[in-house]
């Protein structure tokens, strides 16, 4: 799967280039439906031929090259694709890039100046990363989460040693004070397996830090009061990033994990598209760096001032052919782009389903004016 600076290149490289796009939705669980995407498919790959019928033979000659490597890549493919999407995209006599994906995406094909490349921002968000820790008293289980993959990473003890307490409930030795009492057997051995748990779960936290990196969700589960003390030690260094699952404890499959990762992550990144939607909000009611709704975003990319450009799944599908526009003049300026989901979407859908943070305020000089402030 691509990430965001390789969709990039994808598109700088053919923008000048007919390329044939398709996308396939593999999400159907009904059987006899699973195929339905392959009618769709040729019905859209006919509708281009057509559409070339009255364009130059080396145009029509370029599409039928392109349907040939299609079908050539798409025999592999079971009925029912094996994963949620597949994308191909195809240019110049040659399959540029073919994967499945980890998100549903609609049944397409395009032949277009440059690969058709918004429907593939809903798989974007995929390529963050999730690390997983299982904890309890005496151990952690370190674990990766990225595009529908987990991996296992390490597991962490708490190794400690128990100290042999005096007296032992044995009568003192001569010459020994007798008000004078040794630590009981319990108490030390408690001691010493705390001192080895916060041991561990420091050395969990530097682990995590250097996994998650500076974009990476963090999801926990496990013995409460193990996971909730490690959600403490990490909330510094990772405010909002961290979840605590009651999706999974100690006993769970890899299954119940990856199930958890992925909820936990929506989770955290509904709450963030929230907060973010919020902030760029208010600067757009304050006239700074914010715009909200299609009239002045599209304008902010015109002046090719946008930071970041946010969408919603209801935009991208009902408007498809401005959705494509607006993502290439985003990638063109280098702007984060994501689609948002959760309550954060439904209230930007009200408001035209699309939405920006500034560089600089649209029609000044951006050297006149304050950056954005990057988050």
């Amino acid at each position: 799967m691509l990430t965001r600076e390789q969709l990039v290149t994808l598109h700088r490289s053919f923008r000048n280039e007919r390329v044939l796009s398709v996308y396939v939705d593999g999400s159907a669980k009904d059987p006899a439906k699973q195929r339905a995407w392959r009618v769709e498919l040729d019905n859209g790959l006919n509708d281009l031929q057509s559409w070339v019928a009255d364009s130059s033979h080396e145009e029509r000659e370029q599409l039928n090259r392109c349907i040939s490597l299609l079908d050539g890549a798409m025999a592999g493919l079971s009925a029912g694709v094996g994963t949620m999407g597949w994308v191909a995209f195809i240019a110049a006599g040659r399959l540029r890039e073919v994967h499945h994906l980890p998100v549903p995406v609609p049944t397409l094909a395009i032949w277009s100046t440059g690969p058709c490349v918004a429907p593939y921002v809903r798989a974007l968000k995929e390529t963050r990363p999730v690390v997983v820790a299982v904890a309890d008293a005496r151990k952690v289980k370190l674990l990766y989460y990225c595009v529908g993959k987990l991996d296992r990473v390490e597991t962490l003890r708490a190794h400690h040693t128990v100290d042999r307490p005096s007296h032992m409930g044995a009568p003192p030795t001569q010459g020994f004070h007798a008000g004078t009492h040794g630590s009981a057997g319990h108490d030390s051995a408690q001691r010493s397996l705390l001192a080895g748990r916060d041991r561990m779960l420091a050395e969990a936290v530097g682990h995590i830090h250097d996994l998650a990196g500076p974009e990476g969700w963090i999801v926990l589960g496990g013995i409460p009061r193990v996971v909730t003390r490690l959600a403490h030690d990490l909330s510094g260094s990772f405010p909002d990033r961290v979840f605590l699952s009651d999706g999974f404890d100690v006993h769970a499959t890899g299954a119940q994990i990856a199930k958890a990762a992925r909820e936990g992550a929506s989770a955290l990144r509904n709450a963030a598209d929230a907060r973010r939607l919020a902030e760029i909000s208010d600067l757009a009611q304050a006239g700074s760096v914010g715009t909200i709704g299609p009239t002045t975003t599209w304008r902010a990319l015109e002046n090719s001032c946008v930071h970041e450009l946010y969408l919603t799944h209801r935009f991208l599908e009902e408007h498809r052919a401005d959705a494509e526009d607006v993502v290439r003049a985003a990638l063109d300026q280098d702007a984060l782009v994501e689609e948002v989901s959760g309550e954060a979407a439904l209230q930007l859908d009200e408001q035209g389903g699309i939405a920006a943070h500034l560089r600089y305020r649209t029609g000044e000089p951006e050297g006149m004016l304050e950056a954005a402030v990057s988050s």
